[in-house]
């Protein structure tokens, strides 16, 4: 009788054990998430969420969860939910001139980028911006990202 009380007791520990494991993997998926983890350098993803770049040469991008980690509520992200941050060299801009209107700026804003992601960024350049949280150099085909949503971007 006292092996089998052992026995259920030992499989409620571990069992809380494992759970607690799954919810601390959980929170640390969902903290890198806010803190734009990890980099990505998939251009076919970006792609997907960006379209209208058109032909993306490289990219080094990640995209952070908006807002403050909670586990109390349950929501399904929207477009909202998610910025992009991201150094793309295109093949050409052609594309990503519709983005437009641009208009000159000195620098891109990069305070909120990671720092990987910022020392991406070419030093000398002749910089445009948009409304959609875009800057473009024409003469490398630079397109950096800083904190674009894929809705923002879109027709």
């Amino acid at each position: 009788m006292r092996a089998r009380a052992l026995a259920a007791t030992l499989a409620m520990v571990a069992g809380a054990l494992v759970a607690g494991c799954d919810a601390e993997h959980d929170a640390k998926v969902e903290q890198a998430a806010h803190r734009c983890e990890p980099l990505s350098t998939s251009t076919p993803a970006l792609s997907a969420s960006f379209p209208r770049l058109g032909t993306v040469a490289s990219a080094t991008w990640c995209v952070r969860a908006l807002g403050t980690p909670d586990k109390s509520r349950v929501t399904i992200p929207g477009p909202h939910d998610w910025a992009y941050y991201a150094v793309v060299r295109l093949a050409d801009t052609a594309a990503v001139e519709a983005w437009g209107p641009w208009q000159p700026t000195e620098n891109p804003q990069t305070s909120e980028m990671p720092a990987t992601l910022r020392s991406l960024v070419p030093a000398q350049g002749r910089w445009s911006s948009n409304e959609a949280g875009a800057y473009l150099d024409r003469a490398s085909a630079t397109v950096v990202l800083n904190g674009a949503s894929a809705d923002t971007v879109q027709p």
